[in-house]
């Protein structure tokens, strides 16, 4: 291997395979480039310099890389890539990561679309990829992280929330025993979430109200509050607290329950429940806290600062959502404070079921 001067021009020469071969270029340099390249490659051997030319395809850095990156992830974030991965972008997994640009994106982020994909999982598992991506460029594998440049498909419009009438809530209420019971009381009358609905403890209640720690509620919202609870709720608790066998203190109030269990019981038992009281199929585990935000603005008692805090928001977040059921309690029957509103439908809703149970 050599570089030699040949008139104008710059020759390299080398032998392969006990055959003299040689490159002409127009550069001194190019020509001093391609000869260390060359003895790079002497020096590697051929299967060692194939295996570090060859591209890396996406799948190949999942499994390497980025693997070591996902060990430092949540168990939640960790099954929301696999899950992208495995089901959405797997026609992507023998690309080699420098293919991935943003023309290629935009064609899968197509494909995805005409093969039944809805818009919010598009944009979804591309967020995903977006993520990986991220950690190539860190890893100094890619220039650019496409997904992030590529114009994604617009985001479904979100319908209006829609919550249950306070009159509704106690129908549901009556209409619920044992655990379920709990879930909408802690849902509809305290307005928690479901994540905090699982984790809240007896030993938060004392009678300050119901502590919502940092760790118990979603990370975008990790900031402490108390919530005060309504006398009707109290009786509520006292009553589910005996039923359950007195648990201890840092036991969760509706006992063990994971994120799933909790979904089971909404498709289950909080869905049939519902249809029988208001024929209404599109309530969820947090319509209840809806239903809990709604309720607020008919109470004279509850600012909206109160409101902002008492539900663990920011006035944006608050208005984003709630708007419309502040521009609908202008002018409505309010209520002196919670109790005398969860008071007022109990007896609108009072049925043979709730009076056997002592609520009124």
């Amino acid at each position: 291997m050599s570089v030699h001067k040949r008139g104008r021009k710059w020759q390299c020469k080398w032998r392969e395979a006990e055959a003299q071969r040689s490159r002409t270029f127009d550069r001194k340099g190019d020509a001093d480039t391609f000869d260390r390249e060359l003895r790079r490659r002497a020096q590697l051997g051929p299967l060692l310099a194939r295996e570090l030319t060859r591209p890396l395809t996406l799948d190949e850095f999942v499994r390497t890389g980025f693997r070591t990156h996902a060990a430092t992830l949540a168990p939640a974030t960790r099954k929301q890539y696999a899950w992208a991965l495995e089901h959405h972008l797997s026609e992507l997994a023998d690309e080699p990561l420098a293919a991935l640009d943003v023309p290629r994106l935009a064609l899968h982020q197509q494909y995805l679309l005409e093969h039944g994909r809805s818009i919010n999982t598009v944009r979804q598992a591309l967020i995903q990829l977006s993520g990986v991506l991220q950690v190539a460029v860190e890893h100094g594998l890619v220039m650019g992280n496409a997904a992030r440049a590529l114009p994604k498909v617009a985001a479904e419009p979100r319908g209006e929330v829609r919550p249950l009438a306070p009159v509704e809530l106690e129908r549901l209420i009556a209409e619920l025993d044992g655990r379920g019971r709990i879930i909408a009381v802690l849902g509809g009358h305290l307005g928690l979430r479901p994540i905090e609905i699982r984790q809240v403890t007896w030993e938060s209640w004392t009678d300050d109200g119901l502590l919502i720690g940092r760790a118990r509620t979603k990370r975008a919202a990790a900031r402490t509050r108390i919530v005060t609870v309504p006398a009707a709720s109290a009786r509520e608790l006292k009553r589910w607290r005996l039923e359950s066998g007195r648990p201890a203190g840092d036991a969760p109030i509706v006992g063990p329950m994971t994120k799933h269990a909790m979904v089971q019981w909404s498709l289950k038992q909080l869905a049939p429940a519902v249809k029988r009281v208001c024929e209404r199929e599109d309530v969820t585990a947090y319509t209840l806290r809806h239903s809990h935000a709604s309720a607020l603005h008919y109470c004279d008692d509850h600012t909206l600062p109160r409101i902002l805090k008492r539900l663990g928001h920011s006035a944006p977040v608050h208005f984003q959502h709630y708007a419309h059921m502040i521009d609908a309690a202008e002018g409505k029957l309010h209520h002196a404070n919670l109790d005398a509103m969860i008071a007022s439908a109990r007896d609108e809703a009072a049925t043979p079921a709730l009076r056997r149970r002592g609520s009124s």
